[in-house]
């Protein structure tokens, strides 16, 4: 794919017909298999909710779900590793096309690349193109690229902005000409004529919906009371204290708000960022959504 070429901060994203193949369209079946999902199976929702998700389990050797992707290349070039891994060899694409105008696209990947954070998981319309806008790099820095280790790659749109981070930090942020497209997931692997030889999956997880996520709640520095101005009456007697209730274990389907604490295989954990958790978000799994205590 072409690079971005960047002045004062922000670009123009010059697309050439070649860097359709570079990114999500390496042949016409491929190209026609989201079409017609994207016709068909768009995904939309009233409320901020889980609508896809694949944490790659299964027996070693078992191939991709093809009610969930869609694989440019021959079956053996996408597999399970059988210890809840993919390891894929071709490009890959979700089925669903997903419309909904607000969502949070979540994937825990390891691949040596080319720097840009789209390289890894990248978005293109139901049709396959390359979403094409205004691109601002937000963090250079913030899109490791050795390979060495797995990083999670998160990718949130509005109708107003698509914003890649890499482990909890913004690194590009697209502004799409076309606000509204639905998008589909790629799971990278053709960039600029390099292709790397494998890449490994953990999980891949969206949700979306019709509004914003909820942002995190902090309490407010004001009081809504004016302060005393005589102290109260000593009490006569010690106070009583109700012991803080116990956290509950956590469990799949559950909306958490920041600040919850839940238990999960002896440890407790409190909740950073609200979200509706699925199978396999365990909190041990998952330190950009849970902190242990």
């Amino acid at each position: 794919m072409s690079e971005a070429r960047h002045r004062s901060g922000s670009s123009k994203w010059l697309i050439r017909p070649r860097a359709l193949a570079a990114l999500g369209v390496a042949s016409a079946g491929l190209a026609s298999a989201i079409f017609f999902t994207g016709q068909g199976d768009v995904a939309v929702a009233a409320e901020h909710r889980p609508v896809f998700a694949d944490n790659f389990r299964g027996e070693r050797g078992a191939g991709l779900d093809p009610s969930r992707w869609v694989l440019d290349g021959e079956a053996r070039h996408g597999r399970l590793d059988g210890d809840g891994n993919l390891v894929v060899e071709r490009l890959a694409i979700t089925r669903k096309a997903f419309a909904e105008p607000y969502g949070h696209a979540e994937a825990r990947i390891k691949v040596r690349r080319a720097e840009g954070p789209w390289r890894a998981f990248g978005a293109v319309d139901k049709y396959g193109r390359v979403l094409r806008g205004q691109v601002e790099v937000l963090d250079k820095d913030a899109d490791p690229t050795s390979g060495r280790d797995f990083h999670t790659y998160v990718i949130d749109w509005s109708p107003e902005a698509v914003i890649w981070s890499v482990d909890g930090r913004p690194s590009l942020k697209l502004t799409p000409e076309e606000p509204g497209l639905p998008i589909a997931l790629v799971l990278n692997l053709a960039t600029d004529g390099r292709r790397p030889g494998r890449m490994e999956v953990d999980f891949v997880r969206v949700t979306a919906g019709s509004k914003p996520m909820p942002a995190p709640t902090t309490p407010s520095a004001t009081p809504t009371t004016p302060p005393a101005t005589t102290p109260p009456a000593r009490p006569t007697t010690a106070p009583t204290t109700t012991p803080p209730a116990k956290p509950a274990a956590w469990k799949a389907f559950t909306d958490y708000e920041a600040g919850d604490r839940v238990t999960f295989e002896g440890a407790t954990y409190q909740v950073k960022e609200a979200h509706t958790a699925l199978p396999g978000w365990e909190p041990s799994a998952l330190p950009a959504l849970f902190t242990k205590l």
